[in-house]
């Protein structure tokens, strides 16, 4: 362990204390066995540890998304947020995993509207947001939110206790800021408050969940010529971010001798017309080619599914201007907007998916540029992806009757969400599952076919149900590498009944 902590930045609350952050470099030896290293902090009792794989073996993982309640869940309906960490704890002990990956929404900073400071300019009464300055009271009020929303989530509850026992690797996504950052137009996303909320609740994510900070690691918004200033290897720095002073922070992990992870950045880009930007892509992609030839296997991170059911009817239903029921609605139902700037709540998640449609033509050279790469260098990718509240898989592949194993297009697509949030109501469930059989012409171009994957026949008390594509609870995602086929496994954890640790 480095004997020197770096103090990466110190924060000043309204009662002068003082809280600063530490980051302690820990060095290990990877042995021809596996290893567990026991390690104790100062002040705390319990002596925790941590699984370290042999040199030869790839990493078991497990991965989950979505952990927080969103403003409108009661969390004693689902017997709070960790009864799904539970069953994570229990399997950890049965069978060590070495990282645990989180796909976005680790927290949920959506409350910071709340704050006495902030809630008049978004109160649906007067919604100020795009003409309110940055008081030094509003910017106090930001930072005094996310230190303690962060320091009470990830300090209680079984998601601690994995924390402490389990390594993490995370990627953001729009609530580890604010629900649906960088989905709205300019002028909300340029706004004095609304833009200051995102820039710190991405400086607090750097802090929290990648334990960097900027400045003291010698990254910068203004040249980002460099892919990897940092101390970190595994950091690729993409180009700079569209509406914070941040650029892209995307990882590529090395899980064992055959299998990487690419968490891409989806957030630091994002506008309404862009998930990432070319100098992103750029960057990922020249160390996706940069992989030794013993890689067999590439899992991408994206926070959003590359594949799922499309929703763009709904899509074209509530952006339109002269549509009167939606104009009804919205005066007769004030819930049915948000209050940053009275647009549809469902609108900025129909905005954030892949398949919208000023998204999709990125979508589409997104895969087909993964498709060069793993002909190309003989690699196995697969997606893994939240945020939607539900699991399920889709898949890619050639056109033709080509074996799995043969095929370079074939792409499994998982989706694991929500290890905490609830998931979508009954109907809006039985309206996904119907739209998961249409089929799709958009990347016929390319020789692709895709279509999700009939998991679920049953129901996860055992009786039988008609939603097989996507499953609507709470659940959470195990990872192995097969060795002997270079395949994964993922077993999805499905919370059998609402509430329950099994």
């Amino acid at each position: 362990m480095q004997s020197d902590p770096l103090a990466l930045w110190t924060y000043h609350d309204e009662e002068n204390m003082e809280h600063t952050f530490w980051r302690y470099k820990i060095e290990l030896s990877v042995l021809e066995v596996s290893q567990v290293v026991a390690y104790e902090i100062d002040g705390v009792t319990e002596q925790a540890n941590f699984h370290v794989p042999a040199s030869e073996q790839n990493f078991r993982w497990a991965s989950h998304s979505c952990n927080g309640f969103s403003s409108s869940i009661d969390p004693t309906e689902w017997n709070g947020a960790d009864p799904l960490w539970n069953d994570m704890l229990a399997e950890h002990k049965k069978n060590p995993f070495h990282i645990v990956m989180g796909g976005g929404d680790q927290i949920y900073n959506d409350k910071i509207v709340q704050e006495a400071e902030i809630a008049p300019i978004f109160s649906s009464e007067t919604n100020h947001a795009n003409k309110s300055p940055l008081t030094p009271e509003i910017a106090t009020a930001i930072d005094r939110f996310l230190f303690r929303n962060y320091t009470k989530w990830f300090g209680s509850g079984t998601f601690s206790q994995a924390a402490a026992y389990i390594p993490m690797v995370n990627m953001l996504d729009d609530h580890d800021l604010i629900d649906g950052f960088g989905t709205y137009p300019d002028d909300l996303m340029k706004s004095p408050v609304f833009n200051a909320i995102g820039s710190r609740g991405y400086f607090f994510y750097l802090l929290f969940q990648m334990f960097m900070n900027d400045e003291v690691d010698g990254v910068s918004n203004e040249d980002t010529s460099d892919p990897n200033p940092s101390p970190f290897s595994s950091l690729i720095i993409g180009g700079p971010g569209a509406y914070i002073p941040f650029p892209t922070h995307n990882l590529l992990v090395k899980l064992g001798p055959k299998q990487y992870m690419l968490l891409l950045d989806c957030r630091a880009q994002r506008k309404l017309t862009q998930v990432c930007a070319l100098d992103t892509y750029k960057r990922c992609f020249r160390e996706l080619r940069a992989l030794p030839p013993t890689a067999q296997h590439v899992i991408i991170q994206l926070g959003v599914p590359l594949a799922y059911p499309r929703m763009v009817f709904l899509e074209n239903i509530l952006t339109s201007r002269f549509n009167p029921i939606i104009y009804l609605i919205k005066k007769l139902l004030p819930s049915f907007t948000n209050n940053f700037n009275g647009q549809v709540e469902l609108l900025d998640d129909l905005n954030d998916h892949w398949c919208a449609a000023k998204h999709k033509h990125e979508r589409n050279v997104l895969i087909e540029r993964l498709q060069e790469v793993a002909l190309k260098q003989k690699l196995r990718i697969t997606f893994i992806s939240g945020d939607v509240h539900a699991g399920g898989c889709g898949y890619f592949y050639t056109a033709m009757n080509t074996s799995p194993a043969k095929d370079h297009r074939y792409m499994l697509a998982m989706i694991t969400s929500a290890i905490v949030n609830a998931p979508p109501p009954g109907p809006v469930l039985k309206l996904i599952n119907t739209l998961a059989v249409k089929k799709h012409r958009s990347l016929f171009s390319i020789n692709t076919r895709e279509r999700m994957l009939p998991m679920f026949k049953n129901n996860p008390d055992g009786s039988k149900q008609s939603n097989k594509y996507i499953i609507g609870a709470r659940n959470w995602c195990a990872v192995d590498y097969m060795e002997d086929s270079n395949e994964l496994k993922f077993d999805l954890r499905v919370e059998k009944s609402k509430g329950s640790s099994e």
